[in-house]
């Protein structure tokens, strides 16, 4: 387990918990057109097929659940948000919701044949807890996958948003301090959290991904209305600096702009691993 004295892990989890559950309906919306674009990787670096016992962590409204069902795996999610899970279970009822916390799993040893993570790791105050955790419930041979975003400096998408925010933002003192954003935005801290929890036949492969938009002015409200930490952050800020905030990112979008309307690139990385 990692030691990071700057964060409270109750606070950070109690935030996480509360803002997903309140913007669930608006991250299914704004958020999963671009999420989803990874699920045809996430699942195929784990193999899953018909008759996969596959456990979906940090599942969120669902979607990769569902893809996972679609090619006949037998799936079990599993999320802290109720009102994620709400959405997981009308979109994909064949698939077994299950609240409960990526750190502790609720399920025994050598379960699953696969375990994936979309999105999730980079949320959790212990990820190294988390990966230990996909480890125990893995069966002797089975396969583990996450995926994270690339650092803003490699990833547009994030670095217009956290551009943004940095030049005419202020750091509010509200917030409990979360864990570093991009830290598996990197190959080398994947394959280092992996091999540290036991998995062999590490990879990590870059995944192309696109934030679509209806149009520029849409791209901060529509982020904003679905992240747990953005949208609270925006509203500690002044009504000016909201404002710039605003202004800079619609501004920084329309480079993207296209025919179907706002298109920008976000890459992320899959890492994999297989259990011994």
């Amino acid at each position: 387990m990692t030691d990071h004295p700057s964060i409270d892990r109750t606070a950070v989890k109690q935030l996480e918990r509360e803002g997903y559950s309140r913007v669930a309906p608006r991250y299914d919306q704004a958020a999963t057109p671009a999420t989803s674009q990874v699920n045809n990787a996430i699942l195929d670096a784990v193999g899953a097929r018909q008759g996969t016992r596959l456990l979906d962590v940090a599942c969120g409204p669902g979607w990769l659940s569902a893809a996972a069902v679609a090619r006949g795996a037998v799936v079990t999610g599993l999320d802290f948000a109720e009102s994620m899970l709400d959405l997981a279970r009308a979109r994909c009822p064949q698939a077994v919701f299950h609240d409960g916390d990526a750190e502790q799993l609720p399920f025994d040893a050598g379960r699953y044949e696969a375990v994936v993570c979309s999105f999730g790791l980079l949320h959790f105050p212990d990820p190294e807890r988390a990966v230990a955790e996909a480890f125990r419930v893995l069966q002797a041979g089975g396969r583990y996958a996450f995926t994270c975003w690339t650092p803003p400096a490699r990833n547009p998408f994030m670095g217009l948003i956290f551009g943004a925010i940095q030049t005419h933002g202020t750091t509010p003192v509200d917030l409990p301090a979360g864990p570093p954003l991009f830290r598996f935005g990197e190959a080398a801290e994947c394959e280092k959290i992996l091999s540290e929890a036991g998995f062999l036949r590490v990879s990590v492969v870059e995944v192309p991904v696109v934030w679509p938009f209806p149009s520029p002015e849409e791209v901060m409200p529509m982020v904003a209305a679905s992240t747990a930490r953005i949208g609270p952050w925006l509203t500690l800020q002044r009504a000016d600096q909201q404002r710039r905030i605003a202004d800079a990112i619609a501004e920084g979008a329309r480079q993207y702009a296209t025919a179907r309307g706002v298109e920008i690139p976000s890459p992320a990385l899959l890492a994999v691993g297989g259990r011994p």
